[in-house]
């Protein structure tokens, strides 16, 4: 993790202006932090989609936990209730072992899956393969594909389709799911999901990206504040250098 007080020095130090209160902390580093960590998580993205880095990259941002899907075998992200936000799942597991031990719950209806806060994932013997929308219903009755209902148990070949939004006014009142198949209703379910890292409130807070990050994020910080100044700087997309320089901090 990067301390913010270590990217707070380090500006200062850049900006020669140690001791001054010419730059405060609410008004000048925190918003260009918080800039500098979106702009990353940008480039982060095009590097993840041009495949030069995973996402196993950002150990601190990895997490994994349980849910409980619900009758459809669909599971809802609920970022107010996990209290995170959601980047990009990595992994689905279905079938997995708990602790402590248990049942799973009830459900409270046939559309509302369940986040287990208080049960931890201890292991699977099973992944769910990533399907398309094209594939989904192609791939039921084919026995030879990840999510045919043909193989049960523990031949089952699970799958799971994308977030889609399955909601209607009345009758079904979730969205952005993903589905597993074959059927996991009623049942645990692991899910190992990269978070958005959180955004700085405080001087005293840890930045959830790799030490090695510590002078991109200083570099980046500086040139939001440059922004702010009015020295003519303007905000720019993501570039390959931008992308090619993180492959290269990050290997």
């Amino acid at each position: 993790m990067i301390q913010v007080q270590n990217l707070v020095d380090l500006m200062k130090f850049e900006l020669d202006a140690e001791g001054s209160d010419r730059y405060l902390f609410e008004t000048d580093y925190k918003p260009a932090i918080n800039s500098a960590m979106n702009w990353l998580v940008s480039v982060f993205n095009k590097a993840f989609e041009q495949n030069k880095l995973t996402g196993e990259n950002l150990r601190d941002l990895i997490k994994t936990r349980v849910w409980v899907a619900n009758n459809f075998s669909r599971i809802k992200f609920d970022e107010a209730v996990v209290n995170e936000t959601l980047w990009s799942f990595m992994a689905v597991m279905p079938q997995p072992i708990v602790y402590p031990t248990q049942t799973p719950p009830t459900l409270p209806n046939d559309y509302t899956s369940i986040f287990m806060a208080d049960v931890a994932f201890a292991g699977s013997d099973f992944s769910a393969s990533k399907s398309t929308i094209e594939k989904w219903n192609e791939n039921k009755l084919n026995v030879f594909e990840p999510g045919n209902v043909s193989l049960q148990n523990q031949l089952a070949n699970y799958s799971y389709l994308t977030e889609i939004d399955y909601s209607t006014d009345t009758t079904y009142l979730q969205d952005s799911e993903i589905e597993i198949r074959p059927d996991v209703s009623g049942q645990f379910v692991g899910i190992t999901y990269l978070k958005v890292p959180t955004d700085v409130s405080t001087v005293n807070d840890s930045i959830e990206f790799p030490a090695t990050l510590t002078t991109l994020m200083v570099q980046k910080s500086l040139n939001f504040i440059s922004i702010k100044q009015g020295d003519n700087t303007t905000l720019f997309s993501v570039t390959e250098n931008d992308v090619n320089r993180l492959v290269q901090i990050m290997n």
